[in-house]
């Protein structure tokens, strides 16, 4: 019966030890195409050019999308709890990841 108990737990180890490795490999050829994160911090989205009269009346836009740049605290509280309540109700209940919600999503 130990014999048994070592056999499995020696074959047990050696298919945990595989399966590492090859999450090892998968995550290593996936991660060779992404971005430099440096370039990632410094990103600027492309914004509106605007051009203003000597009197400072808006003459014309022109851009390829229309983004206007609004800091986080312009943002008001209600309109932070409705993006919170539609995308995640338990935000400030998790460290990040949502242990209850993963476990639904894998049992899809």
């Amino acid at each position: 019966m130990i014999r048994l108990f070592g056999y499995f737990f020696g074959v047990g180890t050696a298919l945990a030890l595989l399966v590492a490795a090859g999450v090892a490999i998968y995550i290593s050829h996936l991660s060779k195409d992404l971005p430099d994160y440096e370039v990632l911090a410094k990103y600027e989205p492309p914004v509106t050019t605007r051009i203003h009269a000597s009197d400072g009346a808006l003459m014309a836009e022109y851009a390829r999308e229309r983004r206007l740049y609004l800091p986080i605290q312009a943002v008001p509280d209600r309109v932070k709890a409705a993006f919170l309540s539609a995308e995640d109700k338990n935000f400030y209940n998790h460290p990040g990841i949502d242990m209850t919600g993963l476990g639904r999503a894998v049992m899809v």
